[in-house]
């Protein structure tokens, strides 16, 4: 995805949440954000299903209530990333770091974790998780 067109995307996203901003929930379903750039980025409620963020940074982005259901994570960023409530099922984290990341209330059901960097603490409160 062009970079202008995301933070188009992600700028109309964060005016969503403000009334009367003519802002829109972001949907990225199916989108290709390999190796994007979403270090710290506020993607509450953001529609990611099937998106392929291979190798995309989402260092201390915000994921609470999003959903990644199917989306392709592999080898991504995720150093404390916040993902409350997050619909996480079928998604491919292989590889991925996920150092800090907050789980709380995650789905993980059926998600492909394999060789990610994770800790014990941040499974801790995850839903439906396997390892």
């Amino acid at each position: 995805m062009d970079e202008d067109v995301l933070k188009s995307i992600l700028d109309a996203h964060h005016r969503w949440g403000q009334p009367g901003s003519g802002g829109r929930r972001a949907d990225f379903t199916d989108a290709d954000l390999r190796g994007a750039d979403l270090r710290g980025a506020d993607l509450r409620d953001a529609s990611l299903r099937e998106a392929d963020l291979t190798g995309a940074n989402l260092d201390g982005a915000d994921l609470s209530n999003a959903n990644l259901t199917g989306a392709i994570l592999r080898d991504a960023s995720m150093r404390r990333v916040i993902m409350f409530e997050t619909d996480c099922g079928h998604a491919d984290f292989r590889g991925a770091d996920l150092t800090g990341a907050d789980l709380s209330h995650a789905d993980l059901w059926r998600c492909n974790m394999r060789d990610c960097i994770i800790s014990p603490e941040s499974l801790h409160q995850a839903l439906s998780c396997r390892i």
